[in-house]
């Protein structure tokens, strides 16, 4: 009897499985993309993960950003922003930050930063540097336990014993 007590324990704990997730790359922007500063209305003040989901759908809590590549094992979650006002001024900040000064929702006023924006050119030499990466966070689906469906068959097996045994 003790060795089946320890095998109903064993299946408690093992049938409560948590689904995890799994980032996958679904692509990049860089800081110097449009909207411009100049367009009227001005963009809107973006977060990293803000401009993700509008330029690949979902919402802002389905992206982790990264400043250091496409590769899921390197995500940083930062991301690339200009500030409004302040030449060379990109700078990495987390993935959900944003500055709006005035409180209005756009990017037009002095310490405004946004990750998605045509403000200041990149005047380096080389490749452009200031690249966005988006990762979506797909749940995957929990995968029964082998343990678990042995318990439930172990189960029916006993229920049809016990009414083949009444008959």
């Amino acid at each position: 009897m003790k060795p089946i007590r320890h095998l109903l324990a064993a299946a408690l704990l093992g049938a409560s499985a948590l689904a995890s997730a799994t980032p996958i790359f679904v692509g990049q922007w860089d800081l110097y993309s449009n909207p411009s500063w100049q367009d009227n209305p001005p963009p809107a003040v973006l977060s990293g993960q803000q401009a993700a989901a509008i330029l690949f759908g979902g919402a802002a809590s389905d992206y982790l950003i990264s400043t250091a590549g496409s590769n899921a094992a390197d995500i940083d979650y930062l991301a690339w922003y200009d500030h409004y006002g302040f030449p060379d001024s990109q700078a990495r900040h987390d993935q959900d930050y944003y500055s709006d000064a005035d409180g209005n929702g756009l990017y037009d006023g002095w310490f405004d930063a946004s990750a998605m924006v045509m403000d200041h050119p990149y005047m380096g030499e080389g490749p452009y540097p200031f690249v966005n990466y988006a990762f979506r966070v797909q749940a995957e689906a929990a995968v029964p336990e082998p343990l678990s469906i042995g318990l439930m068959g172990a189960g029916l097996l006993g229920l049809a014993l016990a009414r083949r045994r009444k008959a």
